[in-house]
């Protein structure tokens, strides 16, 4: 027997769940993926429960961060009230609070999924329940199997590209889950070529998955500058009009200039469409710079958290000085890049000097730029939320 299963993820574009899909499909499995922006309610759960059934569906995964946590409960106590089927989340918040969501899931998938999930439908496949398998934790009579991490996978072009088969997905509106024929129309294309990221920022998940994976393989990997390539020509020729690329990597910018310089000459040639990354002021190099703009780099999206040196240094664990910064916005301005500021608001450790630091920062920057204002939020797991609770800023 070969498992039908169903992948469910609470992003619309959620590129791990199609890394997931591809990979268990080209080992032999019928893979639907549902992705659930918007809220469960009576009428799209029965749309759901019928699809499900209609499928075939033998076990369901799904993939949480913290901010989708009670959404995973009410999903699972659905599936499980009608369909009694197995049920693994996996995700960040998994990561964190494994026991927690033990009490919903039957099992949980901690660190990345490819392997183990495949693993998984195998022991469901053979009726062989197999509770042995690395990343994932079983729940058994009351009591938690925890299995030990499996080590990083370095070659991450033996993965297949994400699963963009839209005969197979579902997108949930606030009445039903319908396949939308005109995603094959996107005018976007988001990838990521990099697992991992250089820092660890005191309140972000990379600050405790450091921790969890010592000793257990290189943490910051990178795709082939080739492998990438063929990932966008395949896009091009399946979607026919892109106009954008987004690449959503932890940090663009961790790869060599020669590596760079390679990007740069396959993908003018071969891809030559505007594309956007994300980069962090610490890893900032105007040479890599002026080799991503002669790419077609048309815009970035910068952490920049507080014009507070000290808050930056001492609280966030972001060690940069004001003056680099500016520095930093300057070469953008000079090489024409739209530019997107992020600014961390309501820490509790910053003070009204540290505020008017990062207003006096934010008014030397050449203009025009976009602020983007994110409210701290304690993470759990993350160095910020542990100090917070020992200085009893939350409980």
């Amino acid at each position: 027997m070969i498992a039908n299963i169903a992948l469910f993820s609470f992003l619309d574009n959620s590129i791990n769940t199609r890394l997931l899909s591809s990979y268990l499909k080209k080992n032999g499995y019928e893979v639907t993926c549902f992705f659930c922006e918007g809220s469960l309610n009576r009428c799209n759960s029965r749309e759901l429960i019928r699809i499900l059934k209609e499928k075939k569906i033998d076990f369901a995964g799904v993939s949480l961060v913290t901010d989708n946590f009670l959404s995973a409960v009410t999903l699972t106590k659905i599936i499980k009230e009608d369909l009694h089927i197995p049920v693994i989340w996996g995700g960040a918040h998994v990561n964190v609070m494994p026991e927690e969501c033990l009490r919903y899931a039957d099992m949980i998938c901690l660190g990345e999924g490819e392997e183990a999930l495949l693993e998984v439908a195998n022991s469901i496949s053979q009726n062989k329940h197999n509770t042995e398998i690395k990343n994932i934790w079983f729940k058994d009579r009351g009591n938690i199997i925890r299995n030990e991490l499996r080590s990083l996978e370095e070659n991450l072009d033996k993965y297949p590209f994400p699963d963009f088969d839209f005969d197979t997905q579902y997108f949930m509106n606030s009445e039903d889950f319908s396949q939308r024929s005109r995603q094959k129309k996107t005018l976007e294309y988001s990838l990521m070529t990099s697992r991992g990221c250089p820092y660890r920022c005191s309140y972000c998940y990379n600050s405790y998955r450091w921790k969890n994976y010592a000793g257990k393989g290189k943490y910051v990997r990178t795709r082939s500058i080739e492998n990438v390539i063929e990932e966008l020509v395949s896009a091009k020729q399946y979607f026919g009009k892109i106009e954008r690329v987004n690449i959503w990597d932890d940090s663009f910018l961790v790869r060599d200039i020669d590596n760079l310089l390679k990007f740069k000459e396959l993908y003018v040639r071969k891809i030559n469409i505007p594309f956007f990354i994300m980069a962090e002021p610490m890893a900032f190099n105007e040479e890599k710079i002026k080799i991503l703009k002669n790419s077609g780099l048309s815009e970035i999206q910068m952490g920049i958290q507080s014009g507070s040196e000290r808050v930056n240094r001492d609280v966030y664990n972001r060690p940069i000085s004001n003056e680099k910064i500016l520095d930093i916005s300057r070469v953008i301005h000079q090489l024409g890049i739209r530019v997107k500021y992020d600014i961390i608001f309501n820490n509790p450790y910053e003070n009204k000097d540290d505020l008017l630091e990062t207003i006096g920062l934010l008014r030397r920057f050449p203009k025009p730029f976009f602020l983007q204002g994110y409210n701290l939020i304690f993470y759990p797991g993350t160095e910020i939320t542990e100090t917070a609770l020992k200085d009893q800023y939350i409980s």
